[in-house]
């Protein structure tokens, strides 16, 4: 069957949530299972919880969700550490990644963040952390702190840059 022009905006409607997740590279996994695989790729926000109904993890969901263009324009991936629940629901637009159980402990130690805490990292795509906070963080502030980060401007130069 051909596809006509009056089809083509509902072939990219019914796209849209595989062109959420796109990759910052082509060497980049489109859904990556350890921080070691987003090194290089994504700027990984993780927000560490007590547990997956925390009212500040909802609330930072909430903000990303707001301003989900904008973190895909950054390659900010939403990392979610807390522990295992069903009432867990991921963002609505927001590009995430769950991790095992495994992989949230090692995170959890690495960055020394008590299960009982929240806290928002944003790392850098080297893997080194570039702002820490113990509330959710407006959109605004972490656009700031990304575009002035020397690979951002690097990536804002190109031709057709996010």
């Amino acid at each position: 069957m051909r596809m006509t022009n009056r089809f083509l905006p509902l072939a990219i409607l019914l796209c849209a949530p595989v062109l959420l997740h796109a990759q910052a590279k082509p060497t980049c996994a489109l859904r990556p299972t350890s921080l070691i695989q987003m090194r290089h790729c994504y700027r990984p926000l993780l927000v560490f919880s007590p547990s997956a109904s925390d009212p500040r993890l909802i609330r930072q969901q909430s903000l990303l969700d707001e301003a989900a263009d904008d973190m895909m324009d950054r390659f900010v991936l939403l990392l979610p550490v807390a522990p295992q629940s069903a009432s867990y629901k991921p963002p609505l637009d927001t590009p995430y990644a769950l991790l095992n159980q495994k992989e949230l402990t090692s995170i959890r130690s690495r960055f020394q963040v008590p299960e009982n805490q929240f806290t928002v990292l944003l790392l850098g795509e080297d893997g080194s952390i570039k702002f820490r906070s113990t509330v959710p963080v407006i959109i605004s502030r972490l656009n700031s702190l990304i575009d002035a980060m020397p690979d951002r401007k690097v990536e804002m130069a190109r031709p057709h840059a996010n």
